[in-house]
This record gives structure tokens, C-alpha cells and sequence, in this order.
């Protein structure tokens, strides 16, 4: 065998360790850019941060227990946790494990008072599950005892209790609709509204003061933690406009290097010092930019999305931001991974705004596939109980509405969904009857 020596000559791409530490801070939450530059700026010189105000660590609920709170006391009380009680529900209610990875979800993001801390829209983005899933999920959930828990406000609470105890009627959602009303001593006017007399409100609200307002404050109950957002969605002159929240962003400020005199290899230190801050301030304001970039032109792809809700959100991949903003799609994850925007829906993370068309290859011109499983979901919501729909039946009723199914398709996202078949709904009918 001849052995022989030759030369070739060939392209690629080599990740120098600047461009993993630049990937790596694009990547960081405002809360962990604030820690890793005070870090850097312990041991250089030439770099000055201002790490922006603390966020409080406690909700204003667990802070109202006030100095004299002793949580040994408290476990001693042998109350359950919120967590546990509503985790031993979970248990019993899902059997399927995305459903309960959705719960646990849910769970997690619960107040001390019982009260849902995030819009299912976050919540959905987060565990990676169509809103219609998460909205199902959440919806037994609600069933859960005591009554009022994952509630979205105090009127949405108390409406739950109500309902529990076949309280609810028309009238009394009129006034629970209206609340700032009854603290503004506007009696005869919610009277009018709700077609009563002042006393039928007075007698209303007897009947409200016997409702728990924060039912989850009957367990212990641990602190979650405040996550602020890293941006802003606002609407300016009819436009929408995305903003950086810079009260959670540091400042970082780059000064010459100490006077070294003679001494070489203290003025070779400083050299190197200032062009590792320099560099630092340059890659911070890349990510500020290019996370400011991914999300604008997210609100711009998502317009209807934000106006109307989760139902008009058009089909969107990393991809497609990728090629608009002529960045690699992992640029894009980076960029967006972890981030949460502030919109007037509420604090979303980025990764809701991203759904996957139904019809691969159709683009944002079709339907998205959170849009595809709501249609699944209100044609059994709106079937005759005692005569509930096949799944073919399903599919040619989604046909009506415009949009074609497999039958397949039906059954996967009706058990996405938690429905269980026309066969297990039929026999659930007869014994409710």
C-alpha cells in the first residue's frame, strides 16, 4: 500500500470562545445579564455596572402576615400546602400525562390566595400545548374543592363559590359584574341594572359576605417568585410599540484603565482589561437590539393576535422570524427563549406568540393548529348530550365550518382535548340523567 501526503483547503465555521460567551448573554434573562456583569466587573477595572433596583421578594398577600408570621408555628398547624392539596386533585382528575404536565402548570402558578397568577395564554406557551388544551385543563380545574380556586379576580372567585352553592343566579352576576359599584355606594343604580330594588342588593350581599374571597389562604402556602418582564407592548397613535424594560436592565459604563507608570505588565492587564469591557458594552447592546428586533417582529406578525386573542393567532415559526430577520433560527430560540413581554392581554412569554400552521408547507395563509383543535372543541361543546357526535361526524361537521379533518386528526385532538369518546360521553349522560 502506498501512503501518500496530501494538502486540501476547506471552509467552515469555527466558534471562537467570544462568540459561545455572546450566544450565552443573548440567551440571559435581564435578572441573570445583572448578575453575570457584576460578576465580571469584580475582577475588571475598566467596567462599571448599575445593576438595576431589586424586585421585591415577596407577594404584598405573604407580606401582610406581617413580622410576627412565624412559618415554624405555621407547620406545626398541620395545614397541607396549597400545592399538595391541589396536586392530590390532579391525581385523581388526569389521567393522560400531558394533561397533567398542563395541570402541574397550572398548579405551579397559583397565588396564595388561590387566585391564577398568568394568563392561560402564558401558561399554554410554557408547557408547549395548544391554548384550546390548556383552557380544557383548566377548566376541571376549576371544579376542584374548595370552590374558587384558580379564579382569575376576586368577581371571578366569587362567582365560582356562588355557582358551588347554587347560589348564582342572573341577577347576582349582574352585581358581582360590578363590584366597584357597591364600594362606591352606588346601590340604586346596580339595582336598576340587575331589574331589583336596593334591598334585593342588600340581601345579595348578605349573601356575597358568606363567600371566601381568597380560599387558598386556608392552606400554607409558600411564595411564588416575581418574574418581571424583559419588555413592553403598548399602543401609541394606533400603532403597537415594543419597549425594553430598562427598570431590570444593568447599566454598564467602560473607563480607561488605571495610570500603570512603568510597569509592563500592569499596563498590558489594563489593555486587556478595556478591550474585554468594551467588547462586554458591544455584545450587551447586540442582545438589547436583537431582542428588541425579534420582538417587534413578533407584534407585527401578531397583530390580530394581540387585538382579538389567542382564537386569531396566525401560524408562526422560528423559522419565519429567522428568514425576516436574516438570523439563524437558533439565533431566534436564544433570543427568545425565557423572555416575557408585558401586553395589554397580560405578561406573555415570546413563545406564544409562535403556532404551527395546521397544513404543513400552507404557510401563515392557513389556519394555525391551536385554531384547528377550538374547532374540535366547540363543535362537542355545542352537541346534543344524549346524542353525541362520532368522530366522522365530527369531521363533517368541521367540513361545514370550513376546515378538513381526518379522522385521525379528530381523535388525536379530541384526546388532546380531554373529551373522552361518543361511546364514554353517551354512558356519562345517562347516569347524569
Amino acid at each position: 500500500m502506498e501512503m501518500m501526503l496530501t494538502q486540501r483547503q476547506t471552509q467552515g465555521l469555527a466558534m471562537t470562545a467570544r462568540m459561545q460567551a455572546s450566544l450565552k448573554i443573548l440567551q440571559m434573562s435581564n435578572l441573570d445579564l445583572s448578575a453575570h456583569l457584576a460578576e465580571e466587573a469584580l475582577s475588571n477595572p475598566c467596567l462599571d455596572v448599575k445593576l438595576p433596583e431589586p424586585v421585591p421578594e415577596l407577594p404584598s398577600a405573604v407580606a401582610a402576615r406581617g413580622a410576627d408570621w412565624d412559618p415554624v408555628a405555621a407547620l406545626a398547624s398541620g395545614k397541607p400546602s396549597l400545592y399538595d392539596h391541589v396536586a392530590r386533585q390532579i391525581a385523581l382528575a388526569f389521567s393522560s400525562p400531558t394533561a397533567r404536565r398542563v395541570a402541574d402548570a397550572f398548579a405551579e402558578a397559583l397565588e396564595p390566595t388561590g387566585w391564577l397568577s398568568q394568563p392561560v395564554e402564558a401558561i399554554a406557551a410554557a408547557a408547549r400545548v395548544p391554548l384550546p388544551v390548556a383552557q380544557a385543563v383548566l377548566d376541571r380545574m376549576r371544579q376542584f374543592e374548595p370552590a374558587g380556586l384558580f379564579a382569575r379576580d376576586l368577581a371571578d372567585c366569587l362567582k365560582l363559590q356562588a355557582e358551588d352553592r347554587g347560589l348564582l343566579t342572573w341577577e347576582l352576576t349582574v352585581i358581582l359584574d360590578n363590584l366597584p359599584m357597591i364600594a362606591d355606594g352606588r346601590i340604586d343604580e346596580l339595582a336598576d341594572l340587575c331589574d331589583g330594588t336596593p334591598d334585593d342588593v342588600r340581601n345579595a350581599l348578605r349573601a356575597i359576605r358568606g363567600l371566601d374571597p381568597k380560599p387558598g389562604l386556608a392552606f400554607a402556602a409558600d411564595p411564588a417568585p416575581i418574574l418581571p418582564p424583559d419588555l413592553r407592548v403598548v399602543r401609541k397613535d394606533g400603532a403597537w410599540v415594543v419597549e425594553l424594560n430598562h427598570s431590570t436592565l444593568p447599566a454598564i459604563t467602560v473607563r480607561d484603565a488605571p495610570d500603570p507608570g512603568g510597569d509592563a505588565a500592569a499596563r498590558s492587564y489594563g489593555a486587556q482589561a478595556l478591550s474585554r469591557a468594551r467588547w462586554l458594552r458591544r455584545t450587551v447592546e447586540r442582545r438589547q437590539s436583537t431582542l428588541l428586533r425579534a420582538a417587534a417582529a413578533l407584534v407585527r406578525r401578531q397583530e390580530t393576535f394581540l387585538e382579538k386573542g389567542q382564537g386569531h393567532l396566525a401560524p408562526l415559526t422560528t423559522q419565519d422570524l429567522a428568514e425576516e430577520m436574516n438570523l439563524h433560527p437558533s439565533t431566534i430560540s436564544r433570543a427568545v427563549a425565557g423572555r416575557l413581554i408585558e401586553t395589554p392581554r397580560g405578561t406573555l412569554p415570546l413563545r406564544a406568540f409562535f403556532s404551527r400552521a395546521f397544513t404543513p408547507g400552507s404557510g401563515d395563509t392557513g389556519p394555525s393548529q391551536d385554531a384547528v383543535i377550538a374547532v374540535v372543541g366547540e363543535i362537542v361543546r355545542q352537541e346534543n348530550a344524549r346524542k353525541p357526535l362520532s368522530d366522522a361526524a365530527i369531521v363533517r361537521e368541521a367540513d361545514k365550518r370550513g376546515v378538513t379533518l381526518a379522522r385521525r386528526t379528530v381523535a388525536k385532538y379530541r384526546e388532546m382535548l380531554g373529551i373522552p369518546s361518543s361511546y364514554d360521553r353517551r354512558q356519562r349522560a345517562l347516569a347524569e340523567a
